[in-house]
């Protein structure tokens, strides 16, 4: 449940005769979302989280509106209204109309939606490992899989409910900014050279922009090197046993919601277009990077969020576009000939792309490398985060030894040499591996088309379509990057024992062609 207001305010003035300034401002008065039934989203005080208490139904910790009312429903505070200026200004540099500079900035705010997150307990849901014995209405038990289902909220562990941050009254906003330089060239047609970036901050580590789980936000994970002991090799034996080591005792981990992610994107942008006479063109040249908080769902390292900051998997360092539309010659004189010679058009889209950031579009970001259960050297322990780092909570990483983009055959686009298995105490590879770029993109669609008058009224078109006319595949990797994108270890050796890591070895794509008639009347 939800009610929005918003007032806006915008001015145009031209101050000179070359030069004109739009300002304005959105004020918004954002508030939280709140469920209808009224017993408010949780949120979670630490100084009132009791080890005896903890377990559900009590919840100690998480506080509601229905159980405490100085909680907000939607458990976070709201300000009075958030202010979204906006200032842009275009000048004429010779007064003539050809070159024009043109920039502006803008502050967007997006309204996040917490939704679920901080409902469980206040709801009164209740969680249950499988196998566990659960109350029946009227007295004893009876085990989960006899259970109706429908009354309860299955857990993959312990995990505690979630909560939102009682001290966070922030919503997302981005700032956009750019600035242009506008020539009028020679065929009628226009150049632009701009440059174009943008800043998100403040971005939800929950609900819309983000999934529940972004590990930054929990508030009871087991510090670095907890779980290590001078035994074994430094590996502690009650390896699975991580609750005992948590800051709050009686929970494992406990999610919460605020608002504490940043990105940002910058480019450099070229565009050229004619839009008059016999021919029009559109042809554009991006080069851009996107940066940001890597992980959506669940980061790498939750300790410092900053570790986190790379290359977004959104992110195409080279982007050109050209759409273009010709009107071909008329050759012919004669009626009838020219009938079918004259009035043909061609049009047609060429695009290419750089690739994506196969690490950062990779499972798990890190290929989702798989150990095969390789015991650390002299122990009897798998190469695990916790037998390693001490935690559950930092993901363990392969070990960068190389540059994986150089050295690389055909089709091949990182070199599996270059990643080791970590196999010291306290040893992980880099948190984020430099970027990994992947097969390009390129298409090429063209279209003829001519249409034939038959009366004043009526007329007869015909179309050829040509989708990826230059049948040109592109390379990609098999089953969704799954197969050649997964960094498998030998068990033995510790040596990369997937022959096709890092190799492109499908091609999709090829020549559809499509005849069209139309009859116009």
């Amino acid at each position: 449940s939800h009610s929005a207001y918003e007032g806006v305010v915008q001015d145009d003035a031209k101050l000179t005769r070359r030069l004109t300034v739009n300002d304005g401002i959105r004020i918004t008065p954002f508030q939280p979302w709140i469920a209808r039934e009224g017993f408010g989203s949780s949120i979670f005080d630490t100084s009132a989280c009791d080890p005896s208490c903890a377990a559900a139904p009590n919840y100690c910790g998480f506080q509601w509106h229905a159980q405490n009312s100085s909680v907000p429903l939607g458990g976070f505070p709201t300000r009075g209204a958030f202010y979204q200026p906006r200032l842009g200004a275009a000048y004429d540099l010779f007064g003539t109309g050809k070159t024009v500079l043109r920039g502006g900035w803008g502050r967007y705010f997006f309204h996040a939606g917490q939704f679920t997150n901080g409902l469980d307990a206040s709801a009164g849901v209740q969680q249950y490992n499988l196998g566990t014995l659960v109350p029946l209405p009227g007295g004893g038990t009876t085990p989960l899989l006899a259970s109706k289902l429908d009354t309860l909220s299955l857990e993959a562990s312990a995990s505690g409910p979630s909560a939102v941050d009682s001290k966070d009254d922030k919503q997302p906003y981005t700032d956009s900014y750019s600035f242009t330089v506008s020539q009028r060239m020679p065929w009628s047609s226009l150049l632009e050279v701009s440059y174009v970036g943008n800043r998100s901050r403040d971005l939800p580590s929950a609900g819309n922009g983000g999934s529940l789980g972004f590990n930054s936000m929990n508030i009871n994970m087991v510090p670095i090197g907890a779980m290590l002991s001078s035994k074994n090799g430094g590996v502690d034996p009650n390896l699975l046993v991580a609750d005992q080591f948590r800051p709050l005792l009686g929970y494992s981990d406990l999610w919460l919601a605020t608002n504490n992610g940043y990105a940002n994107y910058n480019s450099l942008q070229v565009s050229w277009l004619r839009t008059q006479g016999r021919y029009t063109i559109n042809a554009n040249y991006t080069y851009g990077k996107a940066m940001g908080i890597l992980g959506q769902n669940q980061v790498a390292d939750p300790f410092n969020l900053a570790n986190n900051y790379g290359v977004l998997p959104s992110n195409r360092t080279h982007l050109f576009n050209i759409a273009y539309s010709v009107v071909l010659p008329n050759p012919a004189r004669n009626k009838w000939v020219g009938g079918v010679t004259n009035g043909w058009q061609i049009s047609g889209i060429t695009q290419l792309q750089s690739g994506a950031n196969l690490w950062g579009n990779s499972l798990n970001q890190n290929f989702n490398m798989n150990l095969n259960s390789a015991k650390i050297p002299g122990t009897d322990f798998n190469i695990a985060n916790v037998s390693l780092l001490g935690t559950p909570n930092i993901q363990l990483k392969p070990l960068v030894t190389c540059d994986p983009r150089q050295g690389l055959g055909p089709q091949e686009y990182i070199n599996a040499s270059c990643f080791a298995a970590p196999t010291q105490i306290g040893e992980n590879g880099p948190i984020v591996l430099p970027p990994i770029y992947g097969p390009s993109f390129f298409n090429s669609d063209l279209g003829i088309f001519k249409t034939f008058k038959i009366t004043e009224a009526k007329s007869f078109q015909f179309r050829l379509d040509m989708y990826n006319f230059l049948n040109h595949p592109l390379w990609s990797f098999p089953n969704n990057g799954v197969g050649n994108l997964g960094l498998s270890f030998d068990q033995n050796t510790l040596e990369v024992n997937n022959p096709l890591f890092g190799a492109a070895t499908d091609k999709q794509g090829h020549r559809i062609i499509q005849l069209a008639f139309k009859f116009l009347f």
